[in-house]
């Protein structure tokens, strides 16, 4: 079982792949400049080569620019605290500097990394795992359209569903975003919220996959009030956020 230090060693690797920096860009003082330039072994999004991303990490960020906006970010951005960086104020200076390139800010989601101190988790319901071969049974249900991606860049490899009898409660999945990191989703059917069933699920699977030497991440958005306690009582910690963007009318 990795440590803590170890998971956030592990993920900062992965994150220095996907924003073109080294892993102690994300320990140092102050706030980095990247090129927008895709490595190998980076994670693929749809994200990937936006004219602006910016990660807020351990009190620092890096920010992957563009060349053409690149000034602008140095004056502006790069010696602010990033610990603020992504308060309203400066997301609306960003945006409107965006458009006058033909870019907007898209999302900006939040990122949990699991504790693995926390006491391990037990079913709570009936339960049953899904390796990567069968999960392809659940293309095409949008029930469960959270827990599973079916992307062609990243596999879905393993899920667990919660039932009641033969009727599936709920169900999360997590993906192979990258040789390390898994992301995990969960999707619970309306009728059976309110129960901890998905937080159980998340917990199990977060379980699972450090037993099998991966490190499983969460993501949800700023909003979403419910899931991020999903991810806190299933067992993780807030980790990263990342703001990036788009073209206009994309």
């Amino acid at each position: 079982m990795y440590s803590k230090t170890e998971i956030l060693s592990i993920a900062k690797k992965q994150l220095a792949l996907d924003y073109n920096c080294k892993p102690l860009d994300f320990e140092k003082d102050g706030n980095t400049i990247t090129e927008n330039k895709r490595l190998e072994g980076s994670r693929i999004y749809e994200s990937d080569g936006c004219f602006l991303k910016i990660i807020s990490i351990g009190g620092c960020a890096v920010i992957y620019a563009d060349e053409k906006i690149r000034p602008w970010v140095e004056e502006k951005i790069l010696n602010q605290n990033a610990s603020w960086l992504f308060d309203y104020g400066n997301l609306r200076a960003i945006d409107n500097k965006l458009k006058e390139f033909g870019h907007e800010i898209d999302e900006m989601p939040h990122f949990y990394l699991p504790n693995p101190v926390l006491c391990a988790a037990k079913p709570i319901t009936t339960i049953k795992w899904f390796e990567q071969q069968d999960i392809l049974q659940f293309k095409g249900d949008r029930r469960f359209s959270e827990a599973f991606m079916f992307s062609d860049n990243y596999a879905d490899v393993l899920g667990v569903a919660a039932f009641d009898g033969d009727v599936i409660m709920g169900m999360a999945g997590a993906s192979e975003d990258s040789k390390n990191l898994y992301q995990i989703g969960i999707n619970v059917l309306p009728e059976y919220r309110g129960k901890g069933i998905g937080t159980n699920l998340v917990a199990l699977l977060k379980q699972e996959i450090l037993k099998r030497g991966k490190v499983p991440f969460y993501g949800t958005a700023v909003s979403h009030i419910i899931s991020k306690n999903t991810a806190i009582n299933a067992g993780f910690f807030p980790a990263w956020a990342e703001v990036y963007s788009k073209k206009l009318g994309d």
